[in-house]
């Protein structure tokens, strides 16, 4: 029973540290890309300049889960992994659709402790910790995987905006009143996008669970590196 885990965990990462072993090199790591704005920082080290780029990264966050209890991002996400979405309950469209397809990524990721899921509501009016819990219980959520936040209705629309680079505005003539992007967000483990993907896309979504485990591939193969050269 206990090589059950293991099996699983195999099956998954080995097709991509194939992928990243015959695309770049026994000593190279194929990296996925980095999304929203980039800073350069010059520093003299030994008499030269190195120059290191720093990317955007999410600002840390507080919200509230589907138990009333303080969602602290700097705690919570402490060398995660996580994929975020925005949504709401009440959404008469694209949300059902993407929360589905969000199972399907839970379901690939369930064995992985490395690896959350954000959903957070874009209405918190409506949209109270009870009924976040309630959706959650509908979607078949794991508990202390996938997260349902919520919290000020300004602090979320800002967040989604400077943070995770996607628009959420009221809007009368959208369905539901709320206008929102249904982008699913890929973050590695310092709060950096890595991935934005359609979350109404089957096709997509199957992208998603590709270069999650690219991902973590990668820190893997980082990983070893580092060892081998403490050696």
């Amino acid at each position: 029973m206990k090589l059950k885990p293991i099996i699983l965990i195999t099956i998954l990462l080995v097709p991509s540290v194939l992928y990243l072993m015959l695309t770049t090199g026994r000593h190279n790591i194929q990296s996925l890309q980095y999304f929203g704005p980039k800073a350069v920082d010059e520093k003299q080290v030994n008499g030269k300049t190195v120059i290191d780029s720093i990317y955007h990264a999410v600002e840390p966050f507080q919200l509230l889960n589907s138990d009333s209890q303080l969602f602290d991002s700097k705690i919570q996400l402490k060398d995660k992994i996580y994929i975020a979405n925005f949504f709401f309950t009440n959404c008469p469209t694209i949300c059902k659709q993407s929360q589905a397809l969000l199972k399907t990524v839970q379901n690939r990721f369930e064995n992985f402790e490395d690896i959350d899921i954000l959903s957070i509501t874009v209405d918190p009016d409506n949209d109270t910790p009870q009924k976040l819990k309630e959706f959650s219980t509908l979607v078949g959520a794991k508990k202390g995987q996938w997260f349902f936040l919520t919290g000020n209705k300004d602090y979320i629309y800002n967040l989604a905006l400077k943070s995770y680079l996607v628009n959420v505005s009221e809007d009368a003539k959208a369905d539901g009143g709320i206008l929102h992007s249904d982008l699913m967000l890929l973050v590695d483990r310092k709060g950096r996008i890595r991935g934005m993907f359609e979350g109404s896309s089957a096709k997509d979504v199957k992208r998603l669970i590709d270069e999650t485990k690219v991902l973590v591939a990668e820190y893997n193969l980082a990983k070893r590196s580092n060892k081998n050269k403490i050696k």
